[in-house]
């Protein structure tokens, strides 16, 4: 199989060598002309010389000017050839030093050419040398060699020549053969390396966990996309950072001699640059050369905060549905007496005659009984299993419900003004009309509570393409954010008075809506209570094309979820 030789790459380096050659001639016949007795007509070979040059500027010039030419290196060659004759004859044709000029181009015809082309390329070398030497040799032009040989020792010098020219072309071309090859061999190797590389990076970024490898310095040498995205740090800009300055908690790593991690898997608690807190589970396994040799680190790592929350809110439903349970037998046992207590003490104060004071203490008995009989009353409720009639339902039409009853409790003092932000005057959604209204009764009614001395209490609606998004804010006194974990259970309420059963209730209902709930609180500066349910199955088809390419945007870690 013959490869085709790409010229242009080649004729470059052609052009090169051509200059070089040139220079080294023309410092020759200068030598020549300063130490050496020798006649050599040196005027003329510089003016050969400087033909040479002026040809080779011709060849760069138009190269540039005219690159898809494709008899460029072809004119060359053949410049060359007549060139180097000239340098032949007039430095002594047979006699001449110069004559070893035609293997250059044989070679140089040999790499940029096919074998044929090489051997033309030796095949006219010799007629051009066997011409001049035999025009002189019969005297049809000046002779300028010293001696004049034989006809025998001429036809066998020439013969020798002939050998040698188609050696050197015979030998040149299966060298650039060989050359030509290896290089497509070379460049097919570099395109499989190349599509292997890429490949391998296809993986490592299409990854869902993070990986992250390091040096034995802990200096990181590569964090794919997944990293960078569970980490918050800018993606590829990473490299060469110590691991320990950017993520602490992976670093350092306790090694046994073998260069082993010693700590294959762990849980460590993380800051992103934004300063959100994660939860990371973090595999390290040592990273080694061909060589078996430890070269580093390889850190796997996955993002646990959803999963942690999940694990916190399965523990707290498990403890809520027991002290549920519990609560509900407790509760259920002390409403039988506190009734026949009650019923003894207003008997008793009926039938024996009490002074005022007295009738002050039963009253309070009474009215304290009757509260507590209420808050038994509510916990048994919340306690109960209940049944929900799930419809297609227009969530405005509810929270506007809502919140012209809240408008009236809220009084005529003005205090609290409420404003409306709905991105849609009509959005269904699958629910409980009562139970749904109970929920925006409890978050309202608290906003209220939450602000005595009046403020602003806005309700907000965003539609997305599979959920309802509700806003409930208000600027009241807010409290605790570290409380808002245990806000949801039973009597955790911070009023005063309260049975802290209404946020319970809020969570329980929208457990059996499959929706969720986020609180998002600071003191002295108002609480917002964020609630998602599903939306309606046929207004999610009818409105999925124009909400598709909706993304929700990011939101704080949600306290409850069903």
């Amino acid at each position: 199989m013959e490869f085709t030789p790409s010229v242009s790459e080649w004729l470059p380096l052609l052009g090169r060598v051509r200059f070089l050659i040139i220079t080294f001639l023309l410092v020759v016949f200068v030598a020549v002309r300063q130490w050496s007795t020798v006649y050599y007509p040196v005027a003329t070979l510089f003016v050969l010389g400087a033909i040479w040059y002026a040809l080779a500027a011709v060849f760069v010039f138009s190269q540039r000017k005219l690159p898809g030419f494709k008899w460029h290196a072809a004119f060359q060659i053949a410049a060359d050839l007549v060139m180097i004759t000239g340098v032949v004859y007039s430095s002594g044709a047979q006699d001449s030093y110069f004559i070893s000029l035609y293997l250059l181009a044989i070679l140089m015809g040999s790499i940029l050419f096919s074998r044929r082309g090489a051997f033309l390329v030796a095949g006219a070398s010799f007629v051009l040398l066997g011409c001049v030497v035999e025009l002189t040799y019969y005297g049809i032009i000046p002779r300028t060699a010293t001696t004049l040989p034989g006809l025998r020792e001429l036809q066998s010098w020439l013969g020798s020549n002939l050998f040698a020219f188609f050696a050197i072309a015979y030998l040149g071309s299966l060298l650039a053969q060989t050359i030509r090859k290896k290089g497509v061999e070379l460049e097919e190797k570099s395109e499989e390396l190349k599509d292997l590389q890429a490949f391998n990076r296809d993986i490592i970024e299409s990854m869902r966990g993070g990986l992250l490898t390091t040096d034995l310095d802990g200096r990181i040498l590569l964090v794919n996309r997944a990293g960078a995205e569970i980490t918050g740090q800018g993606f590829g800009l990473l490299r060469g950072e110590n691991v320990a300055d950017v993520f602490p908690g992976f670093w350092p790593v306790e090694s046994d001699e073998q260069g082993t991690p010693l700590a294959l898997r762990k849980e460590i608690e993380f800051r992103t640059a934004a300063g959100n807190i994660r939860f990371l589970g973090l595999s390290i396994s040592p990273l080694r050369t061909g060589q078996n040799e430890a070269g580093g680190f390889v850190f796997n790592f996955q993002d646990l905060t959803e999963l942690k929350r999940l694990e916190r809110e399965v523990f707290n439903k498990e403890r809520m549905a027991a002290l549920g349970r519990l609560s509900a037998a407790i509760a259920h046992e002390i409403r039988q007496p506190l009734t026949a207590m009650t019923g003894a003490l207003k008997e008793l104060a009926r039938l024996a005659p009490l002074e005022d004071d007295d009738k002050k203490l039963v009253q309070i008995v009474s009215r304290e009984s009757q509260r507590l009989n209420q808050i038994i009353t509510e916990f048994l409720d919340y306690s109960r299993e209940k049944s929900y009639a799930f419809a297609d339902l227009d969530i405005v039409a509810l929270i506007e419900e809502t919140l012209l009853l809240i408008e009236r409790h809220a009084g005529p003092s003005g205090k609290v003004r409420v404003e409306r932000d709905f991105s849609s005057a009509k959005l269904r959604a699958r629910v409980d009309r009562d139970a749904m209204k109970q929920v925006f009764w409890n978050l309202c009614n608290n906003a209220l509570r939450a602000m005595p001395d009046g403020g602003v209490l806005t309700v907000s609606l965003e539609t997305f393409a599979d959920s309802v998004r509700i806003s409930i804010r208000d600027t009241g006194i807010g409290f605790d954010p570290r409380a808002t974990a245990r806000i949801f259970e039973p009597f955790q309420s911070g009023f005063a008075g309260g049975t802290g059963l209404g946020l319970a209730i809020v969570y329980q209902i929208l457990q059996a809506h499959k929706g969720q709930i986020r609180v998002d609180t600071e003191p002295g500066l108002g609480t917002e209570f964020v609630v998602e349910i599903p939306r309606s199955t046929r207004a999610t088809a009818r409105t999925g094309p124009r909400l598709a390419a909706e993304a929700l945007p990011p939101a704080a870690p949600l306290v409850g979820k069903a």
